[in-house]
């Protein structure tokens, strides 16, 4: 089972690139297991069969609770098993108890896309594919690798060179990043996977590198009433991946000080949801931006 590509062992070391930047690239379906417990080993081979099965469409990232304990307690974890679907760094889902196959599938068809309704022939793994689940297991240079390899045999295939500029985002190198964005075509420019790489972009562009999250998250304690606090410190939440928070914090900012940064506040809002797609949350923050605006 440690053997496939699509399973992955999360530790404390590998959480961030696995959890964090790994599901900003593919769904990442976390297993919250330990020895003693009995319906864990019940649902373990049913969970590995369907990650083989879906042949990338998630991955699944095993937490031994007992050897993860921080882990566990971060992520708010009070029964085993517990089964969550992180998809750009927020939870879709999450289910409790050993379920049996038909609904774990379910469970699994209600969230991702393309992913197969019946066992069939495995699909050849595209570049793409393989290069997200390297990257989600924390060979991010040898996806790259994949993917210029793939840009090099196809150099008008846009996804191959959308996925690039993200993984490019994820590494710093931003500069890669917008020479993949300006070489798309205009129908490939409007794919929504392409206004999130631009969101990225957008949010890279307006960090602040010389200050960290800790530093600033300690000055908004300090005072509630720091504009430029909370603005920094949402892009960095947001270039994290806990898009969740860094939207709280802005939209707090907004409502507080809509004038700091021309307006700042309510365009990095923007540019996130841009960022994140088509995640189902996007909708009702925007409601919720337009109420305070309203």
């Amino acid at each position: 089972m440690a053997e496939s590509p699509y399973i992955v062992e999360v530790t404390k070391e590998n959480f961030e690139a696995v959890i964090l930047h790994g599901s900003m690239q593919t769904p990442i379906l976390v297993d919250f297991w330990a020895d003693w417990c009995q319906p864990c080993q019940t649902l373990m081979p049913i969970l590995a069969k369907l990650a083989d099965e879906y042949q990338g469409a998630f991955i699944l990232a095993k937490v031994d609770t007992e050897a993860e304990q921080e882990i566990a307690a971060q992520l708010g974890i009070r029964s085993l098993p517990t089964v969550k679907l992180i998809h750009q760094g927020a939870v879709l889902d999450e289910f409790t108890g050993a379920l049996p196959e038909s609904d774990v599938r379910a469970f699994l068809d209600k969230h991702l896309q393309a992913a197969p309704s019946a066992p069939g022939e495995p699909e050849q793994t595209s570049p793409i594919d393989l290069a997200n689940q390297l990257h989600a297991t924390g060979d991010t240079e040898q996806a790259m690798a994949v993917l210029r390899e793939a840009q090099a045999q196809d150099p008008a295939n846009g996804d191959v060179a959308i996925a690039l500029g993200k993984m490019c985002v994820a590494t710093g190198q931003y500069d890669d990043a917008r020479q993949c964005l300006s070489i798309l075509s205009e129908e490939d420019a409007k794919k929504t996977e392409a206004g999130m790489l631009r969101g990225m972009l957008t949010l890279s562009d307006a960090d602040d590198a010389t200050t960290d999250e800790a530093s600033l998250a300690s000055q908004l304690q300090q005072d509630g009433n720091n504009s430029e606090a909370a603005y920094k410190l949402g892009i960095k939440q947001a270039l994290r991946g806990d898009t969740d928070t860094a939207i709280t914090t802005l939209l707090g900012l907004m409502q507080r000080d809509r004038e700091f940064g021309d307006d700042g506040a309510r365009k990095t809002l923007l540019s996130i949801f841009e960022m994140l797609g088509d995640d189902p949350s996007v909708g009702a923050y925007r409601r919720k931006m337009f109420a305070y605006l309203h």
